[in-house]
């Protein structure tokens, strides 16, 4: 290299410093190659310029490795195993921070399908509720589930699955559990054996969570109540640490439509208490299976839905899903097509972020690419865990274009 270039470079490089912008999300395209089915083009979210609030807040965080962002992402069974959304938190924790698992429920003490990463157990039998399937005269909460024991003596134990990948051990837990109760609860906390803390609701007026601050990390617990004959609710836990980053909370139920959120008083009462930054919605195919499809209706439950969520979240985005092709009574479902143009022309119409998923995965017609490929169900309306993650990358991805583009107008 000649040295005059050499020392004219050296000295551009001391006087004007190289400014490094903000690192684009990586969007990873490698995963969709063998999978023409997918049409890729279409992996973008609409409307997106009413995202621009929540990009803004991941950019800060990115920016300055401060503060979270919380992601709620409320559903029906495509949700409840987690599949989907793991790879979207996942993803998004590995580029802009882990700041726990987020909200988590013992689906097993309520006899339902648990993410493969949540074990729980008691000493007794609970009593369960959900949504979609109301058992018992309880109501369900933040989690869509609820359990209740009149049991005097009670032990609930949870555990999060070591992942060599990534530490979600946690070092606050906010506890969803009977509201205006004076029940007594004790925490032990599985490191080193020593208990904590005594949990204590005192009667107070609209207790949504109680809040438990350990010392050092742990990745399991046991709540105990103490002896007494009030009857026992739980709710959920959000499991959170001290870390900058994404905390990314799920909440799915088997068989959920849109009115059976709308109606449970206490899941909008308790669903504050996540702050959420950006809500995204995944519901529809359970309607798509009823009889008889009636758009009107339809769109009445989705809209009041929308207006819940910005009466409790005002400040937090939103983005809506279409639901994915799937049969109905062994056929392919024409409801799912008008579902979603209702869908499409809703959130088109109001200026909501749309993430056409029916349309990405190929319309109708496209469970059968997804089954023959062994990424369905024998159902043929569930996915595979390996569908179910191959819809999620391609959700991140979307996340990911749509962060890169925000970051690309404002540097």
């Amino acid at each position: 290299m000649n040295k005059n270039l050499f020392y004219t470079a050296l000295v551009f490089l001391v006087f004007f410093p190289i400014i490094v912008t903000a690192q684009s999300m990586p969007v990873n395209n490698n995963v969709f190659a063998k999978h023409s089915f997918v049409r890729t083009v279409y992996n973008v979210i609409s409307n997106y310029n009413e995202l621009d609030s929540f990009y803004q807040k991941l950019y800060r965080l990115k920016s300055t490795q401060t503060g979270t962002v919380s992601i709620v992402h409320i559903g029906d069974s495509h949700i409840q195993p987690d599949f989907l959304p793991a790879v979207v938190r996942n993803g998004l924790q590995d580029f802009f921070g882990n700041a726990g698992r987020g909200l988590v429920f013992p689906y097993q003490l309520a006899q339902s399908n648990a993410p493969d990463d949540i074990s729980s157990s008691s000493n007794v039998q609970w009593q369960y509720n959900r949504a979609a399937h109301p058992e018992i005269d309880l109501p369900y909460g933040i989690s869509g589930f609820g359990i209740i024991t009149n049991s005097p003596n009670v032990t609930i134990n949870m555990s999060l699955k070591d992942d060599p990948k990534r530490d979600f051990s946690f070092n606050r837990l906010k506890f969803f559990l009977d509201e205006n109760e004076n029940n007594s609860w004790k925490l032990d906390v599985n490191n080193n054996d020593k208990e904590f803390y005594l949990l204590k609701n005192e009667n107070k007026d609209s207790v949504i969570y109680q809040q438990v601050d350990i010392e050092q990390p742990a990745t399991s617990f046991s709540l105990s109540s103490l002896a007494s004959s009030n009857a026992k609710k739980f709710y959920g836990v959000c499991l959170e640490n001290a870390e900058p980053g994404i905390i990314y909370h799920t909440i799915g139920v088997n068989g959920a439509r849109y009115d059976h959120y709308n109606i449970a008083s206490l899941f909008w009462k308790q669903l504050p208490a996540l702050k959420a930054d950006l809500y995204i919605i995944s519901l529809g195919t359970n309607e798509a299976q009823a009889a008889k499809f009636n758009e009107a209706a339809f769109i009445e439950q989705l809209s009041l839905f929308i207006k819940k969520l910005k009466q409790i979240s005002p400040g937090a985005a939103i983005i809506i899903t279409t639901a994915p092709d799937s049969y109905k009574k062994k056929r392919y479902n024409t409801v799912l097509r008008s579902l979603n143009t209702a869908i499409t022309n809703y959130c088109n119409k109001n200026s909501i972020p749309l993430w056409d998923l029916y349309r990405i995965t190929n319309g109708y017609g496209s469970a059968y690419s997804w089954a023959k490929r062994g990424l369905m169900n024998k159902d043929r309306i569930h996915f595979t865990a390996d569908g179910y993650r191959l819809q999620g990358s391609l959700l991140l991805n979307a996340l990911a274009k749509g962060y890169n583009n925000y970051q690309h107008t404002i540097e």
